[in-house]
């Protein structure tokens, strides 16, 4: 149904059609809104807030900020590879440029950091690091360079000495600090991308100067390298390591800063979970990749020589996505905070701080909540702190003035000032309703959008766009107090919709603050949900379910994770721009142009130029007359693009702004950098092939690895059809022969599935075939008998990354109770379990892999070690570690081998014979799969059991006791044969 049909935002009050028709001559037509209600925040008000400096600056993607010792500028690196330096005067109009990198070193691609040499007023040592290439064994460098006399400063590129090397990769660290001792503290990354994690196998590894904070004295050189290594490094008598190694276990150590009592502390960018600040001592390992912070990551690879230290602070990704490290304060501007270590969030803008004594973190607390993308932050010589944006700017923490916590803060929808009827949502006088071109997808919902700004106060600046800041599509400087509202409503009846939640966007002074209300069940108010949000549970209207309904568990979102999308780097406001307001409004009249009458804009030249000139008009994904490629580029744009752009958050390496060329978007013919989900030949957007496309696949789930994966838990269908369709009109090269053979087998076994039940599990057994199956089942051509088969057979016993595929045709209460990753062992123990439930669970239940792999009785496969009597060898606590961590100890009769094959297949199992002639393993399934050796490229044990990692992550809490007390219930062994 198309988007103009599905909206109908007030129309029933003709509120919008009045203001469709009117064209006001004056500002005296627009009615004011004066009833407002929203300000402050229910909160305490952060103790904080930042404040621009240098304000006539402005930085291309700048990565770092130092000052030089005796002098008084700054200097600031940018990622492109450019230096500036300038004075430290408020009303500075221009930096100077200190060095071009990609000009005068051949092949500089990215520069990360500057510091100077402790005697930089005797020697003019400054020291860089940068990468030349990719996925290069000596990629990037730390070299050291003169700095001439003159005024302003420059770099003498010619003096450049490369002091030490190592490989390039996603991950590169890059961070330069001299410590009190003099000596050349460097972190490294683990060069790799972000999945799989730790793909070298390098964080727990000190054989190699990856993942690391390395240590030397550039004071000197020894017999084989520039640089001296100091007699008491940790690790320099240690067989096999190298030497210049401090500490280690750091996954993409950013930046690190030294406190004036000498301890170094450091910003770890995590992986899925979490963000974490260390403070680094000799010898410390800080985890990665066994532990991301607080959480098992790969528990069965060997540790390094050193216990794992935890992290002096860790946030979770509902607070923080990419923590930049900090540093401690010690200026005189801001008394209270001397001594607190302040660090804050790339993707929030949140900044925290915290103290330090003797060892043991206290006060911590969140500071101050910016608009800013932090990407790092600088000192002066005297210490006091600026914060720098990716945008270019420069910033500093001021006291907040804001007013304490406003005890009044609206807690229900009919007190914020901007209904006249809640119940009918009638806006208030003043609030203006509008509708946008395409919506984005809301898991079924439908929207109703307004905008309500004090008095008849206008958007005071139009801006086209901004290259530092990721190509920002059309944004206004809207006034303070502005409130988007935006109200939500699913199908619950057959042409009734309820109001679920409405969702406030406040701009709050310079910022923008997120509120949720929930609705009633009778839609006559809506209250303000928690500041960690909540969740409901609906019955909404789905004629593919036999009782014509299904269960929909509703996410209120919290605070925080209003402001994962609403970044100041996509813009905060994704719906309210030249683009989506350019429509039809009915009686002829365009709502962009009746918008300008109205007087809501301080300057609409721009605006009517933009209207005239659209190169690359929106078009609605749901229009299926317009044309293929406009739609998904479209469809993209909407639901991917706040996240992946350039400095957007999104950690792949793609860009999916509808008006890049393809070519441009790094999406075709790409390699994943965040998993392939065991994909044959895997592409971010393989042409021509949606089966081997990861982009459609993480459209498609409902397990680990959907996208997107905040805002969302009902699959897109007719989203997901869309992409399909474009991504296979594609034109595609000459693919592969192993490609073009898996196609022709998988049609093959197509063509069987309508009569033969093994063709199903032949395709399950592969992602791409099950994505296959995936599409049959979407495209409504299979009958009901082969539908229901495929459904019970994808759901019953596949792993979960296939299991995820299929859920979304199960009713909500059989779809997975994911426990996640994080179980708390204690909790479980605590638990009763009931050992009649946990048979019927481990024997009966789908989704439950155990009875796949295990006997018990007679029952189940005889892959796995059988279980009659495990109750009687193992404690209660034992079992259940078994099964959050089944390879911390492995019986060799059990672990997994891998087996890669010339034509590039990968095949997993228990290692049941191998010869000259050939290999034989068994699979999960109980099937052996004989390869013969001429096939078998490589044979390698794994480190890992058969028995899956992550086995309890779908399971609910009592659904795990309870399969533990069926486990301690079998108390007598197998009779031996």
């Amino acid at each position: 149904m198309p988007i103009s049909l599905r909206l109908s935002l007030f129309l029933s009050a003709g509120f919008f059609l009045t203001l469709a028709t009117a064209a006001p001559a004056d500002d005296s037509s627009r009615p004011a809104w004066t009833t407002s209600r929203v300000h402050g925040s229910p909160e305490p008000p952060k103790p904080y807030r930042t404040e621009r400096v240098f304000p006539r600056l402005k930085f291309d993607r700048p990565v770092a900020m130092m000052p030089a010792p005796g002098s008084g500028r700054l200097f600031v690196a940018e990622l492109g590879g450019k230096l500036y330096s300038f004075p430290n005067q408020p009303d500075v109009t221009r930096a100077d440029l200190f060095f071009d990198g990609p000009a005068e070193i051949t092949g500089l691609t990215r520069l990360y950091d500057l510091t100077f040499d402790p005697e930089y007023q005797q020697n003019r040592y400054v020291y860089l690091s940068y990468i030349t290439e990719r996925q290069d064994p000596r990629g990037t460098k730390v070299s050291r360079f003169t700095v001439t006399d003159a005024n302003p400063p420059r770099v003498e590129p010619e003096s450049e000495l490369v002091l030490i090397e190592w490989q390039s990769g996603g991950h590169n660290g890059g961070c330069l600090r001299f410590g009190p001792d003099g000596l050349l503290y460097i972190s490294t990354g683990d060069a790799s991308s972000p999945s799989p994690p730790d793909g070298l196998n390098t964080g727990q590894d000190i054989s190699d100067l990856l993942a690391s904070i390395l240590r030397i004295d550039v004071r000197g050189a020894s017999q084989d390298r520039p640089y001296r290594i100091p007699p008491d490094n940790p690790f320099i008598d240690h067989d096999s390591a190298r030497p210049e190694v401090w500490a280690y276990g750091l996954r993409n150590p950013w930046k690190m800063s030294f406190d004036d009592t000498g301890n170094l502390w450091v910003g770890d960018v995590g992986w899925e979970l979490w963000e974490m600040i260390y403070r680094i001592e000799s010898g410390g390992n800080y985890g990665w990749s066994i532990t991301e912070g607080p959480q098992p990551v790969r528990p069965e690879i060997p540790r390094g020589p050193t216990p794992i230290r935890p992290p002096a602070a860790a946030h979770s990704h509902i607070e923080s996505r990419s923590i930049t490290g900090g540093a401690v304060y010690r200026g005189d501007r801001l008394s209270q905070l001397r001594g607190a270590y302040i660090y804050g969030d790339y993707v929030t803008g949140k900044l925290w701080s915290f103290r330090d004594q003797d060892g043991q973190v206290t006060e911590r607390q969140e500071i101050a909540d910016s608009s800013l993308a932090i990407i790092t932050f600088g000192e002066t010589r005297e210490g006091e702190l600026f914060i720098v944006g990716y945008d270019g700017t420069i910033h500093r923490l001021v006291p907040n003035a804001a007013e304490a916590t406003n005890s009044k803060f609206p807690v229900l929808l009919s007190e914020t000032g901007l209904f006249e009827s809640v119940e009918q949502r009638t806006p208030a006088t003043g609030v203006i309703p509008y509708r946008i071109v395409a919506e984005p997808w809301m898991d079924g919902a439908r929207a109703e959008r307004a905008i309500a700004m004090p008095g008849t106060s206008k958007l005071d600046v139009y801006r086209s766009s901004n290259a530092q800041v990721g190509n920002l599509k059309g944004q206004w400087e809207f006034p303070a107090e502005t409130v988007f509202v935006k109200t939500l409503s699913l199908e619950t009846a057959p042409d009734r919709r309820q109001p679920v939640e409405t969702q406030l966007l406040h701009r709050d002074g310079e910022t923008w603050k997120g509120y949720t209300f929930a609705w009633n069940d009778d839609g006559t108010d809506a209250e303000l949900v928690p500041t960690d949000g909540t969740q409901k549970t609906y019955h909404v209207v789905d004629e593919s379910m036999p009782a014509g309904r299904r269960q929909q568990t509703w996410r209120f979102a919290s605070r925080t994770e209003c402001l994962v999308c609403h970044t100041t780097r996509s813009g905060s406001i994704q719906g309210f721009r030249v683009e989506q307001l350019d429509r039809p409004i009915g009686s002829g009249r365009n709502q962009l142009t009746n918008l300008v009458e109205m007087r809501l804009f301080d300057d609409p030249d721009p605006l009517l130029a933009k209207l005239k000139v659209q190169p690359h008009p929106l078009t609605d994904p749901s229009d299926t007359s317009a044309d293929l490629q406009a739609r998904a580029r479209s469809y993209l744009d909407l639901n991917c693009a706040h996240c992946h752009i350039r400095g957007g958050g999104g950690t792949a390496n793609f860009e999916v702004r509808r008006e890049l060329p393809l070519e441009r978007t790094g999406l075709v013919g790409e390699r994943p950098t965040q998993g392939t989900f065991e994909l044959f030949a895997p592409e971010i957007v393989a042409a021509g092939d949606p089966h081997r496309s990861v982009l459609f696949y993480r459209m498609a789930t409902l397990g680990r690895g959907r996208m997107p994966h905040v805002g969302s838990r009902v699959i897109d269908q007719s989203g997901l059809g869309l992409i399909r369709e474009w991504i296979a009109s594609l034109p595609a090269e000459q693919p592969s022969l192993a490609v073009r053979k898996l196609r022709k087998e998988q049609a093959t076994i197509l063509a069987r599935m309508r009569t033969e039940e093994s063709a199903v599990d032949e395709l399950l057994a592969s992602t791409s075939g099950a994505l296959q199956l995936l599409s049959a089942l979407d495209e409504g051509t299979l009958s009901p008998t082969v539908q229901q088969r495929i459904i019970e057979a994808a759901t019953d016993s596949t792993p979960p990354h296939i299991r995820g595929l299929f859920e979304r045709f199960l009713p909500e209460s059989r779809r997975s109770k994911r426990l996640g990753e994080s179980v708390d062992l204690a909790m479980i123990l605590g638990l009763n379990g009931d050992a009649k439930r946990g048979r019927d669970l481990f024997l009966n239940a789908t989704g439950v892999q155990c009875r796949n792999c295990h006997q018990v009785s007679e029952q189940g496969r005889n892959v796995g070690p059988r279980l009659d009597g495990v109750g009687k060898r193992l404690s209660r606590r034992q079992l259940l570690e078994s099964i959050l961590d089944p390879s911390a100890v492995i019986d060799e009769k059990f672990r997994t081998w891998l087996v890669q094959t010339a034509d590039g297949r990968v095949i997993s199992g228990l290692l049941i014979e191998r010869t000259d002639q050939a290999v034989v393993l068994r699979g999960t399934d109980g099937k052996d799969v004989r390869v013969p050796m001429s096939d078998v490229e490589q044979l390698v044990p794994a480190q890992k059991s058969l028995m899956p990692d992550l086995l309890a992550r779908d399971l609910t809490a009592k659904e795990l006791a309870d399969l533990l007390s069926f486990l301690q219930s079998l108390q007598t062994p197998p009779t031996e044969p």
